[in-house]
């Protein structure tokens, strides 16, 4: 899969709410004062995707206030695995 097919199926996955969390990211957007519906709309509206590690996309996008906010997926089954970065 290229970057460009990953950003494609993660927009979709995340406008289509097709996303489950993982403990890992709750806590990192519990941090970072970031919500499930922050990392949704930044994922729905990514405008950068690169390949990360073990099969996994690190994805950027405007969160709910226009900020830049960075996620790494998991495309499992037509469903988003997220893990915050």
């Amino acid at each position: 899969m290229t970057p460009a097919q990953a950003l494609r199926d993660i927009r979709g996955f995340a406008a289509a709410g097709r996303v489950r969390f993982s403990q890992h990211a709750y806590h990192r957007m519990d941090e970072r004062g970031a919500t499930e519906r922050d990392v949704i709309k930044a994922l729905a509206n990514a405008t950068r995707c690169e390949a990360a590690n073990d099969g996994r996309w690190k994805a950027s996008g405007p969160d709910l206030d226009g900020d830049t906010l960075t996620a790494v997926v998991a495309l499992e089954s037509g469903v988003l695995v997220v893990t915050m970065f």
